[in-house]
């Protein structure tokens, strides 16, 4: 027969009726709990518990924790199934008595289905004569919060008092069922079920669907359902937690109010949350995917129905018609983002959360060098070692056809080195900042180094004309400096006449030595030296080492190399002084120079001016 629920019923009878005539029997009973939230019991039997959105996130989006259902049976004090018992170790022999509660489990989105025995208890005459088994069990395995919240629960409690109804052999196989579920934790393999997930564990689920009982005279069953595991909108989750009361009743059990009907303990049902099966957790509750590797992650052990296999196995041997090649040719962009873009997907499919599935696509894209300059630490930018170009080229290269700014940062919340959009304004920020402080020197660069390429003396007079002014002598007028050595500055200052189309400056005789402080000379006899000097190669300019970080740099310094029979053999370094737009000051190889040469070899490349070493070497 059926027994149909009613609350003002305190225990489910379960045998209690069938068996009136048997004494000395111990019987179990069942305080159902009880899901209406104006009954006064409801908080005895429904237990809800709290759960935030994770530290660094707005909200509880369904794809940053997994959750599974736990059945533990809670005994309160001393077995009292074992009171009054003359026998130490209690004995079994015939299932005259039978009794059992099991869970139907289901998730139709991850077309999942499992049953599993809360309790089950057997006995025949005899207070000793029993066999009561309440284990702990996980009920599904770990699914991610999104699809985990779909799970429905009913539970179904069997009692028998004839032999011939198999109540065991159901336990049985439910036992078998679940027992495919007894598995958890990280580093003992962990169970995730999703899309395909749960399609090749059902496929190798080697198990049979139980017959249930016919009722007759000797036997009564009922089922209800459970309420929903989990709830969550905006930063507030909720638990669900249902408790069963279950007791022992002696004599027969026609009156299971008496003295003789004691608490044998708690059926809990619960869910767990975590945000991660593959990483450790930081001490705020997000993931830390730090110091691992793509070899370490992909061998995180997965268990199943069919036993173990590792994370990368499982991905491989997925049916997902975007599987990716996990191997692709680390050295092509195109074929690195294609494979993470399919990575992404199918991890998604097999039920691995954000945290999880970012943490293993990280150490996949590690291997490829755009991933590694798109993720170009703001140190090594604010170094100078990266021009605005360059840093432009890395940006380009954003992975956006596999991953989304959302995936940047929970990356960047698990402890990865990795550029957010905010980090990418920073350093755009610094970069627009420096180009602005190096725009007047590259200004004065492209002038002067377009004057000394010129062959033609009267143009390279005309050209560098309006770039120079000394405050002594006004425009057209340099203060020339030499600190490079004896090379004939003194013979390279002669003299010569003016060409009809060359501006008219006064010029004195060719000092004998040209003193330390320098000399004001005309733009016709720094062109005399420029052409004297007869250069070949010239670097780009830079400021000078001392200068990089401050308001304002107005010196700078340029390398060049010289051709056969030039007086100065090799070459050297000319550094020019300059203020609105003008030259002032124009000095050959500064004892500063040494400083400058070290700086080269240690930072090839500043403001967008990269001097290869090798260069030095020519001057030497």
């Amino acid at each position: 027969m059926s027994i149909r629920y009613s609350t003002s019923l305190k225990f489910s009878l379960l045998a209690g009726m069938v068996l009136a005539g048997c004494t000395q029997t111990r019987q179990i009973a069942v305080d159902y709990p009880t899901t209406e939230t104006n009954d006064p019991k409801s908080a005895q039997s429904t237990k809800s518990h709290q759960f935030q959105a994770l530290s660094g996130f707005q909200s509880i989006d369904g794809d940053d924790y997994y959750v599974r259902l736990i059945s533990e049976f809670d005994f309160k004090g001393d077995n009292v199934l074992k009171s009054g018992c003359d026998s130490i170790t209690p004995s079994f022999k015939k299932s005259d008595l039978s009794s059992a509660l099991i869970f139907n489990v289901r998730n139709n989105i991850l077309k999942f289905n499992n049953e599993a025995v809360g309790y089950s208890y057997q006995a025949t005459t005899g207070k000793c004569n029993f066999k009561f088994d309440a284990k702990k069990l996980n009920l599904t395995p770990w699914m991610r919060l999104d699809s985990g919240k779909e799970t429905l629960i009913d539970y179904s409690v069997y009692s028998s008092a004839n032999s011939d109804v198999d109540v065991a052999g159901l336990v049985n196989k439910a036992t078998t069922a679940s027992s495919l579920l007894a598995f958890t934790g990280v580093g003992m393999g962990v169970a995730v079920l999703g899309q395909f997930a749960g399609q090749w564990l059902n496929n190798n689920q080697q198990t049979q669907t139980a017959p249930v009982p016919t009722p007759s005279a000797n036997q009564s069953t009922e089922s209800h359902s459970l309420p929903a595991i989990v709830k969550y909108s905006d930063k507030n989750g909720t638990l669900n937690e249902t408790v069963f009361k279950v007791y022992a009743v002696a004599e027969g059990g026609i009156n299971i109010l008496s003295s003789d009907t004691k608490p044998l303990g708690e059926l809990r049902i619960y869910p767990e949350i975590t945000p991660s099966l593959l990483l450790k957790t930081q001490t705020d509750g997000v993931p830390d995917a730090r110091d691992l590797s793509l070899a370490e992650i992909s061998y995180s052990p997965i268990k199943s129905a069919a036993g173990s296999i590792n994370l990368q196995q499982l991905i491989e041997q997925s049916k997902h018609p975007e599987k990716p090649n996990l191997k692709p040719d680390w050295n092509s962009f195109e074929d690195v983002q294609s494979n993470c873009r399919k990575l992404k997907l199918v991890m998604k499919d097999l039920g691995f959360n954000k945290f999880d599935r970012n943490a293993f696509i990280y150490y996949f894209l590690a291997n490829n060098s755009d991933w590694k300059s798109y993720n170009i630490t703001a140190q090594k930018v604010l170094s100078d070692e990266i021009s605005a170009k360059t840093l432009r080229n890395y940006r380009s290269k954003n992975f956006g056809n596999c991953l989304a700014v959302d995936d940047y940062a929970v990356m960047k919340a698990m402890g990865l080195t990795v550029n957010t959009e905010s980090d990418w304004v920073q350093m755009g920020d610094f970069c627009q900042k420096k180009e602005q402080f190096f725009m007047p020197l590259k200004s004065i660069e492209r002038q002067l180094v377009a004057v000394l390429k010129n062959p033609n003396k009267a143009e390279m007079e005309s050209q560098i004309f309006p770039l120079l002014n000394t405050a002594k002598k006004g425009d057209g007028t340099v203060l020339l400096q030499n600190h490079l050595g004896d090379f004939g500055l003194e013979k390279l200052l002669q003299p010569t006449p003016t060409g009809q189309n060359t501006p008219i400056v006064a010029e004195s005789a060719a000092p004998a030595t040209v003193p330390g402080e320098g000399l004001i000379v005309s733009a016709h006899q720094l062109v005399q030296v420029f052409s004297g000097l007869a250069f070949n190669e010239l670097s780009c300019a830079r400021v000078l080492p001392e200068q990089l970080g401050k308001q304002s740099s107005n010196v700078g310094i340029l390398l060049f190399t010289t051709q056969a029979g030039s007086p100065r053999a090799k070459g050297g370094a000319m550094e020019f002084e300059f203020s609105g737009g003008k030259i002032n000051r124009i000095a050959f190889q500064l004892p500063t120079y040494r400083d400058f040469e070290q700086d080269v070899i240690d930072h090839p490349e500043i403001g967008g001016c990269r001097i290869d070493p090798v260069f030095l070497t020519k001057l030497h």
